[in-house]
This record gives C-alpha cells, sequence and structure tokens, in this order.
C-alpha cells in the first residue's frame, strides 16, 4: 500500500521545495558607520535582486563571500558594478566603499 502511494508523496514534497521563498532584506550603509550625521544609503536585497535609489540591480554572480550586481550582467561576475560581502556588510561601487548593516 506505501509503495503505491510513494510516487504521490514523493510529487507532493517536490512541489513543496519547489516554491519559491521570496528573501527581503534592508540595509543601511554609510561611507562612516560612526557618524550618526551621515543619512544612511537605503540597499534592499530582495531575492536575486538589489535596490538602491529607485534603481534595480541584477544579480549576476558570487565569488567566494562576494556577491557580484549590475543593471546588466555581462557574464563575468567580477566586472559588475556593484559587490557586495553580506557578512561583512562591505558594498563598493567604483571607487566608493561603504558599510551596512541589516535591519
Amino acid at each position: 500500500m506505501l509503495l503505491k502511494k510513494l510516487p504521490i508523496y514523493l510529487l507532493l514534497s517536490l512541489a513543496i521545495t519547489a516554491c519559491d521563498r521570496n528573501d527581503y532584506v534592508t540595509w543601511h550603509c554609510k561611507v562612516d558607520a560612526t557618524n550618526p550625521d551621515e543619512k544612511p544609503l537605503t540597499m534592499i536585497l530582495e531575492g536575486s535582486t538589489m535596490k538602491v535609489s529607485q534603481q534595480t540591480y541584477n544579480y549576476c554572480g558570487s565569488l567566494g563571500p562576494t556577491s557580484y550586481f549590475d543593471l546588466n550582467c555581462s557574464g563575468y561576475a567580477d566586472q559588475s558594478a556593484i559587490s557586495f560581502i553580506s557578512k561583512t556588510g562591505t558594498w563598493k561601487k567604483g571607487a566608493e566603499t561603504l558599510s551596512c548593516v541589516s535591519l
């Protein structure tokens, strides 16, 4: 009896695990994290996108702990416009480096 229902249980468990959970994390980023007068830049990681200042960047890949984001991914993740290390909160875009904390 159990063997007849096994394919149904497998399909059901596969369907449940296939449901996409949309992660949403808001970060505040500053040049000087110790300066209370500096207005933070708000960055939102939602699924595979990064939203910064009304601009949405796509996830281009990761190399080690560093994730890369760009408007249009070139196929070379390390050449993307933005790099972000969530473990340390380090956000880089060009010569600009910010320290971020998750809210």
